[in-house]
């Protein structure tokens, strides 16, 4: 094998996997540029949007940059290691920049999820690698669209950096923009899951 047939190789490798760290390969996400939502008899789609602050400087823009979210199957039936853990690259193709407002929209198979933390990058002075942890429970119905809420993540770091979590209901403001950001919504009714 050549040098130049190994650096091939290796660049290629390289390439596939900033394309898979990117979301590319995620059977979950539903993407602005996906055409069609063809879900199994068993699968639901879920939507939430995300936002994060600092507390300490609350004009600063694009306080966190995320790339994945840790999400946790919560069946009461299951042992808690039959629980299906899922990573899911955040891609741009769920981030409006202009407003630092992350938009969710998973496709699932039926059941109630916990959203377990959002690592990224925290700009501070320097960037920071960060895991944000939240608790967040929503359902998946089979079938539908359901909407969970906005998580609002609050960024302290004067003493020590640390965060806080809320979620709130900001369906009427979400709806038009998952509508706008992912056309293949457009058809289909949003319902509201419960916020818990």
């Amino acid at each position: 094998m050549t040098g130049n047939t190994k650096k091939s190789r290796l660049w290629m490798g390289v390439v596939i996997l900033s394309l898979l760290a990117a979301g590319c390969a995620s059977p979950y996400q539903v993407t602005k540029k996906k055409k069609t939502l063809d879900l199994k008899p068993d699968e639901g789609v879920a939507l939430f949007s995300c936002q994060f602050r600092n507390r300490d400087n609350p004009a600063q823009k694009n306080v966190f940059s995320v790339t994945s979210l840790g999400l946790q199957e919560n069946n009461q039936y299951k042992a808690y290691k039959q629980k299906q853990n899922l990573v899911i690259p955040a891609s741009g193709a769920h981030y409006i920049r202009g407003e630092d407002l992350f938009l969710f929209s998973l496709k699932l198979p039926r059941g109630t999820y916990r959203v377990t933390d959002f690592n990224g990058i925290f700009r501070a002075v320097f960037g920071l690698q960060y895991a944000a942890s939240v608790n967040k429970l929503f359902d998946v119905l089979p079938g539908r669209v359901s909407y969970a809420g906005r998580v609002y993540v609050d960024f302290f770091v004067s003493g020590g950096q640390t965060h806080e979590v809320k979620v709130e209901n900001q369906f009427i403001e979400d709806e038009g923009r998952f509508k706008d950001g992912f056309p293949v919504l457009g058809g289909r009714t949003i319902v509201k899951d419960l916020l818990y």
